[in-house]
């Protein structure tokens, strides 16, 4: 009996889903789930920086002044990085300080 191809290939697909269930209950996790470890809690806090950049205006005692200075105030690091970058890719700005952790309160 010669075999076509749509006989051949609905066994083949059956012999290769056998398979891929057989494997995947293999790496399967385990019943119960995967046991953590419980993570400290995490500090509660914002990410500051500090920029200075060139902006000349009089000041109200009549002193002439050259730069202004911009907190930045963020959620995550990566947030408060971009706005730093943000400003730094403007010219004329410097980095007083660069992203930290500030607690709250602290």
């Amino acid at each position: 009996m010669k075999k076509s191809l749509t006989t051949v290939l609905p066994a083949s697909l059956a012999t290769v889903l056998l398979g891929l269930a057989l494997a995947g209950a293999a790496v399967a996790a385990p019943p119960g789930g995967i046991g953590t470890q419980p993570q400290p809690p995490q500090p509660f806090g914002t990410w500051q920086a500090k920029v200075k950049y060139l902006s000349p205006h009089t000041a109200p005692d009549g002193r002439r002044l050259t730069w202004k200075y911009a907190d930045i105030v963020a959620s995550t690091q990566e947030y408060c990085d971009a706005q730093l970058q943000s400003w730094m890719s403007g010219g004329n700005a410097s980095v007083v300080e660069y992203c930290h952790f500030v607690t709250a309160g602290g």
